[in-house]
């Protein structure tokens, strides 16, 4: 019964020591931040701000060994492009 008990304390230390850590939490009137992960490992978070003109932006990221990335935002407006037109204007 007892390598049952040491058996099972030792899943729940592994379980808890993988789980994502809460690195950031910030929470202001103008201003949210918020990160989880293992520091110097990965990452994942996402803030938000409004600006001056009231406007509210928000970016989601990641960063890992691949570095930072944007994975979803507000703040630079997408620019349509087609690729395909450009290519085939070429002959």
């Amino acid at each position: 019964m007892q390598i049952l008990q040491d058996l099972f304390a030792l899943v729940l230390v592994a379980l808890a020591s993988a789980r994502p850590l809460d690195i950031i939490d910030i929470e202001q009137d103008h201003m949210e931040h918020e990160q989880e992960g293992v520091p110097g490992t990965a990452v994942a978070g996402e803030y938000s701000w409004v600006a001056p003109d009231g406007n509210e932006y928000h970016v989601k990221y990641v960063a890992d060994h691949n570095g930072y990335r944007i994975v979803d935002d507000n703040v630079v407006p997408s620019v349509d492009s087609d690729v395909s037109e450009a290519v085939d204007d070429t002959d």
